[in-house]
């Protein structure tokens, strides 16, 4: 008894605890809600993404739903959708009210896994409370930056709890939590220096890019702070062992964030603003927050290395984030979204920076320890008060997103639709149905999909042919239906600069009162069409209105007599293609291409290749009655990856094994 005693007496037990209490308390109507009210926000995404998991495991290569569809690790990282959706099945549960309820979970584990790396690094129980309170009941930012003050709404708000709520950042909220994780098995691997402590540092550094990108790149600057303030005796060492852990955790990970896609996600983004393009002028700028580091370590020479890390790793996040709203440079791509890791950095380094006053001017104790107290009571009453006035479901059954995407289901299930704005995020929480749009476009191999979304969107430039462009697009990138969002609609974004442009010209299928369908024409609608090979597209359009080289395509699979073309999927990668055909013709199959997809014919190998649309060409070389067969298995990269990841799995587990076998042997000896 007298040892159970003693270990509820624990002070890091019972402060982890209270914490843990604090933030539920804050967070406790996200417990409970199933859909928000914020209809807008990209979690109906991660929802969607985690019911597809639920619904369609262990099939999970090939996400046919979004852009044309894409490989399954190319939509997002999985740990958080993974995780979700194994609840929902465990639990009986939506995937909205699983998703919810992890994401609530791990905002409120978040300060203790701070409170927990601080406890490690400073062996101080108390000062690391209080950081994790800071943590837990301070949004600094808003006090650093104006905009980010104006979209909280108040200095007094909590930020990790609206990036959430509103932006559906949950993700990287997440990663945030994980992040202390890592550092914390990091810092016991190199004290330990056994197997298993090193195996499970590189399982926690893993988890942190699995579950969201710009977290990642958050670990790299903490782990980079954490090595620079390490002592020098055995520095090189240290890091050596840090860079082995991470080479075993990416080994660990690689099949779902393999080279391509980590490559098609940094080209995307690039693509997507001219400042995120790495030029000349980012060496600059890196120079010079290196040359900040370095002034930072010399002046703190004599200080602890933990409060050196911690200044560092604020440093980092604050030249990241700082620079982008006060001066407008950008250092890394979407730089907004790193001031969350800034105020884990602020927090880290106030409390710790202040405990060494205090050591140094014991008298102000007391009236730092009763601010303190009076600022986290107020601050308890904004963030519960904030949290439920935030925090709100509604009834999704009466929304425009939810009546468009059940009528897709019951109507259009194995079709390919556009829909608009938030629709994107929501049709496929409720449906399978493939959409032209989805999440996310960092994702997408080809800019085909995401040029014509715009041009059909926008019209920019099409005058007086914004119908007949439109048109053009969705018939060459597969299109049954449209679905089309008036001023009324409660669809929050609107994205149809011209809404009007299909009525009187496209068959209205269903309306509810400015949420309209409209039906694209089809002489027979399939994804797969037998065309001759000079119809296949010249060139890749150069933008959203530059539909030249889709008129001679898009006239061939029209042809009246062109043959009918069945496509069914009996999983989610493969495709069965089957009709009437001669010897020469080309099957266009209005599906993205991708290295793991292969072709055959009566189990015969057939050619398949890359259009210049970016979409799947068959060369089945047979006559008459054909069945085709396409196959999705990732390609030679994906393979690899399966057996890195195996190798480094099973070299793992024996690595742990031996060492319990040395370390028993050693005892025995001893």
């Amino acid at each position: 008894m007298r040892g159970a005693t003693g270990y509820w007496r624990n002070p890091i037990l019972w402060l982890s605890a209270v914490l843990l209490a604090l933030n539920c308390a804050i967070a406790w109507p996200l417990f409970h809600v199933e859909y928000l009210s914020q209809t807008g926000s990209v979690e109906a995404v991660f929802i969607a993404y985690a019911r597809f998991a639920r619904d369609h495991w262990p099939d999970l290569g090939w996400c046919p739903f979004w852009f044309a569809g894409l490989p399954f690790q190319n939509a997002y990282v999985p740990a958080l959708h993974l995780t979700v959706a194994a609840f929902s099945y465990l639990a009986h549960c939506s995937a909205a009210s699983a998703f919810h309820r992890v994401a609530a979970c791990l905002y409120c584990l978040g300060p203790v896994t701070l409170f927990w790396m601080a406890c490690r690094l400073t062996r101080s129980a108390g000062w690391s409370f209080c950081a994790a309170l800071v943590y837990s009941l301070l949004s600094p930012s808003a006090f650093l930056v104006p905009a980010i003050h104006a979209d909280l709404g108040s200095l007094f708000w909590d930020q990790r709890l609206h990036a959430m709520i509103t932006y559906g950042d949950d993700p990287h909220v997440v990663s945030l939590t994980l992040l202390p994780l890592a550092i914390l098995a990091i810092d016991w691997a190199l004290a330990k220096r056994r197997p298993i402590f090193c195996v499970a540092a590189a399982l926690a550094l893993a988890a942190v890019p699995l579950t969201n990108w710009p977290g990642a790149i958050v670990l790299a600057y903490a782990a980079i702070a954490y090595a620079l303030s390490l002592p020098s005796p055995g520095r090189w060492k240290s890091w050596a062992r840090m860079i082995g852990m991470a080479v075993l955790a990416y080994a660990m990970a690689v099949p779902w964030m393999p080279p391509s896609t980590i490559l098609t996600t940094e080209a995307a983004v690039a693509s997507q603003d001219a400042a995120n393009r790495f030029g000349l002028h980012h060496l600059l700028y890196f120079a010079a927050v290196a040359a900040l580091a370095w002034i930072l370590l010399r002046v703190s020479g004599n200080s602890p290395g933990y409060l050196r890390f911690f200044l560092l790793f604020f440093v980092f996040m604050a030249a990241i984030t700082l620079s982008w709203y006060w001066l407008g440079i950008t250092l890394l791509a979407q730089p907004n979204r790193f001031h969350l890791a800034m105020e884990m950095g602020l927090a880290l380094s106030f409390v710790f920076g202040v405990r060494v006053m205090v050591v140094r001017h014991a008298r102000l104790r007391g009236a730092v320890t009763g601010l303190f107290v009076i600022a986290c009571v107020f601050q308890v009453v904004q963030y519960v008060s904030y949290a439920r006035r935030l925090i709100h479901g509604i009834d999704i059954t009466r929304t425009s997103e939810y009546k468009t995407a059940i009528w897709f289901d019951r109507h259009m299930h194995d079709s390919r639709v556009m829909v608009p704005g938030s629709t994107t995020f929501w049709l496929n929480v409720f449906t399978d149905t493939p959409q032209l749009e989805g999440c996310c476009l960092q994702s997408v191999r080809t800019p085909t999909v995401p040029i014509a979304i715009y041009g059909i969107d926008t019209d920019l430039t099409a005058e007086h042919r914004a119908f007949e462009n439109s048109l053009l697009w969705l018939k060459a990138l597969g299109v049954r239906a449209v679905a089309v969002s008036g001023p009324r609609s409660t669809e929050v974004y609107k994205p149809f600069y011209h809404p009007g442009k299909f009525a009187g010209r496209l068959r209205e299928l269903w309306r509810d009162q400015d949420d309209v369908i409209y039906e694209i024409p089809w002489r027979y609608y399939s994804l797969a069409h037998a065309i001759e090979p000079r119809d296949l597209p010249a060139r890749a359009p150069a933008n959203g209105v530059d539909s030249e080289p889709l008129v001679p395509y898009v006239a061939a699979i029209d042809r009246p007599d062109a043959p009918d073309l069945s496509v069914r999927w009996p999983d989610d990668a493969t495709v069965v293609i089957r009709g009437e055909l001669k010897q020469d013709q080309i099957v266009s199959v209005q599906e993205n291409a991708h290295p793991g997809w292969h072709a055959a014919v009566d189990g015969v190998p057939r050619r398949v290749f890359a259009d210049k649309l970016g979409f799947l060409a068959v060369e089945p070389r047979c006559s008459g009655a054909c069945t085709i067969e396409l196959h999705y298995d990732g390609g030679i990269e994906a393979s690899a990856a399966k057996w890195i990841s195996r190798a480094a799995l099973i070299g793992s587990l024996l690595w742990v094994l031996l060492g319990f076998r040395r370390l028993t042997g050693s005892h025995k000896r001893a």
